[in-house]
């Protein structure tokens, strides 16, 4: 990836993203200063969905992109006040927040897709 910020990979893969995503209740309180839905949590269908989407080359691909754009994206300069400072990390916090609904999301998927396994065995 190019630009003035090289994204360091190693840094965080993406199933650390999803296997050290916060539970939903966490990923609420991110969002608590914006004014959106209650409910966080897109469904067992979209998280299966999800999932497997993530298991093949493009969607691991596509995946991997938006965990770049959002929970390995670099912090932000922050300037020289206090206020600077808390409104950079507010915003690096709520960008963070939709790359670990994304992980939460997938890995409730995983967990869904092995209990349908599990139970039509």
């Amino acid at each position: 990836m190019s630009g003035p910020f090289p994204f360091a990979r190693q840094m965080m893969a993406v199933d650390e993203m999803v296997s050290g995503a916060p539970a939903w209740d966490g990923l609420e309180q991110a969002f608590f200063s914006a004014k959106v839905a209650d409910n966080f949590d897109p469904g067992a269908d979209m998280k299966q969905v999800l999932y497997h989407f993530y298991q093949t080359a493009e969607g691991r691909r596509i995946i991997d992109w938006i965990a770049d754009l959002t929970v390995r994206a670099p912090y932000p300069h922050i300037g020289s006040t206090n206020e600077t400072a808390a409104l950079a990390a507010k915003a690096h916090e709520a960008r963070a927040a939709v790359g670990y609904a994304i992980g939460r999301a997938i890995a409730d998927g995983e967990e869904l897709y092995k209990q349908s396994k599990g139970a039509t065995t």
